[in-house]
């Protein structure tokens, strides 16, 4: 387990991690129940557990996993806490959350769903369907990417659109962050994800699951799809002067990124029939 969660090695830990296998976080304090879920879900993804929400809401900031599943009544903190904190947090708002409860009423139901649960399963539940609900949420946020990954390939304008609107509103701040260290020349990972109050990791694990790139293949992307912008509307500035503006120090180096990105270099983009 990760440091912190106090759960015997005993547990099923699931795939070696990487970036093909997903990441689930479970968050139960019952040991026989976390066990039980890990045996069913240790064949196809990475597992880390947490015996009440407080430690799991820490680990969900430090692992940013690609799943949560939560135990309702808890210790510390209850699953609805929980979720209500990972839906605050931007961080981590992209999350699926899956809560497990043996408590069944409607208005149980309904307030988990406005704490913001994607999906409720009922203890006992079937084994079967725990797997199902997981792929289901997986192939879904998998799904997003895709759609996301496809519209920017072909360069559709506000590609932005295909992602939730608390997945646009992240990466509009991005943008306007990384806009702001264009000015400064500091464009390095870590120094825009302090600028977004959040780490390093906790930024490069949201792109990835939201878009798919890295951060710093996102972060390159913003600052060329800037330089067109200005390339576009602003004939009058030197190409030299749109690529010092863009965090470019090198002509030469923004000259062939550029090319790499759109298949043209930024001269022969300007020049090309409008």
């Amino acid at each position: 387990p990760a440091a912190g969660d106090n759960l015997p090695d005993s547990l099923p830990q699931g795939k070696e991690s990487n970036e093909n296998i997903s990441l689930i976080l479970v968050v139960e304090d019952n040991l026989d129940v976390a066990h039980y879920i890990g045996s069913l879900l240790q064949e196809h993804y990475t597992l880390r557990y947490a015996h009440n929400g407080h430690i799991g809401l820490e680990l969900a900031l430090e692992l940013v996993p690609d799943l949560i599943l939560t135990d309702l009544m808890m210790p510390v903190m209850d699953g609805y806490a929980l979720v209500r904190s990972i839906r605050e947090n931007e961080a981590v708002n992209h999350i699926p959350v899956i809560v497990i409860t043996a408590r069944c009423t409607e208005e149980d139901r309904i307030k988990g769903i406005e704490a913001g649960a994607d999906a409720y399963l009922y203890k006992p539940f079937n084994a079967e369907e725990l797997l199902v609900r997981v792929s289901y949420l997986l192939d879904s946020r998998r799904m997003l990417r895709s759609k996301y990954a496809n519209a920017v390939k072909r360069q559709v304008a506000n590609a932005e659109k295909q992602l939730s609107i608390a997945d646009q509103d992240f990466l509009s701040r991005l943008t306007d962050i990384t806009y702001r260290q264009m000015e400064t020349g500091e464009l390095d990972v870590e120094t825009v994800a302090s600028k977004m109050c959040i780490t390093r990791q906790q930024l490069t694990r949201k792109l990835q699951a939201v878009t798919g790139e890295t951060a710093v293949v996102y972060l390159m992307r913003i600052r060329l799809n800037r330089a067109k912008q200005l390339l576009d509307s602003s004939a009058d500035m030197q190409i030299g002067d749109i690529a010092t503006k863009c965090g470019f120090e090198d002509n030469a180096y923004f000259s062939r990124i550029f090319k790499q990105y759109f298949h043209l270099t930024p001269s022969q983009y300007r020049k090309r029939p409008k």
